[in-house]
């Protein structure tokens, strides 16, 4: 018997409210974080992360006012069991275009979200929440920069990839995340490409579609005009360790090795998704962190 999913209403005379500052910084996230976020993600960022009560009554109480909008009795069915998510209304993104300077009109920020890929989307912050806590927990870390996914994908990059008759074919590059992570004492930043992979069947595309452009676009001036980096790796965490098995080794078929990395979205956490030996790097064998230890 399948559960019923009840949709909040509006309440057509809401209590009255004060934007805190607080609300102000969640409304910012939630537009950061390409536009949706979850009830636990926002509960990890801004209360206790412990699923008690003061995250869902103020989230409710930003809802009744008109900030953030949340799924009708039309769309609730797209979002996973036991989840809550929420997006900015038109009312709150003036606040956060207020906040940056911008006119609504200028401002681009999400309607809607993705309901056929709301599960890849929240899977994408869930990472992004674990490797900003990892560098909120080691004090020579910083997350110093995050690209979403909505902006690469809006202004791909596009790269030539040579085929076996050694004709040159352009790929677009559409990764669903960039970000740099810096190191107190190490000259360089570690510079890493995310691409989120959910789906339980496996792709026979993968090795088309992400490791022959991956490879190129890390190797290209493109890639350093883009970012303004001279290298990067490229962070695949998918749903299983069979999927994972058979993507590395498809990419280690193909010739790759030494720079993409895999792990399962189950092995990623913020004690783990640094340090810890859960990533599987094509053309090796043993499981790796993927910050090498820092110079003595």
């Amino acid at each position: 018997m399948s559960l019923r999913r009840v949709p909040y209403v509006r309440a057509p005379h809401p209590p009255p409210m004060r934007l805190t500052e607080r609300d102000q910084r969640l409304l910012e996230t939630i537009h950061a974080f390409d536009g949706v976020m979850s009830l636990k993600q926002i509960d990890r960022l801004f209360f206790s992360g412990h699923g008690r009560s003061q995250p869902r009554a103020r989230m409710r109480l930003l809802f009744d006012n008109g900030y953030v909008n949340t799924p009708g009795k039309a769309t609730i069915h797209h979002v996973p069991i036991g989840e809550s998510i929420y997006w900015l209304s038109r009312k709150g993104a003036e606040v956060v275009a207020g906040l940056q300077g911008e006119p609504l009109r200028r401002f681009p920020w999400r309607r809607q979200p993705r309901y056929a890929l709301l599960g890849h989307d929240l899977a994408v912050n869930d990472v992004r929440l674990a490797l900003m806590q990892a560098c909120q927990q080691d004090e020579t870390l910083t997350l110093s920069r995050w690209i979403a996914e909505s902006e690469l994908f809006a202004y791909p990059d596009t790269v030539a990839v040579l085929q076996s008759k050694g004709k040159p074919q352009k790929r677009q590059v559409r990764p669903d995340g960039f970000f740099v992570i810096r190191r107190q004492g190490d000259k360089h930043p570690f510079a890493f490409l995310l691409e989120m992979d959910m789906a339980t069947k496996d792709n026979p595309r993968f090795v088309r579609e992400k490791v022959e452009p991956g490879r190129v676009y890390l190797k290209s001036d493109t890639f350093r005009r883009r970012f303004g980096l001279r290298y990067g790796r490229y962070l695949v965490v998918t749903s299983g360790v069979r999927r994972l098995a058979n993507m590395k080794a498809a990419a280690e078929q193909a010739g790759e090795s030494g720079l993409f990395y895999f792990t399962t979205y189950q092995a990623v956490t913020s004690a783990s998704v640094l340090h810890r030996p859960i990533w599987y790097l094509a053309g090796e064998t043993a499981p790796r962190g993927i910050l090498p230890t820092a110079a003595a």
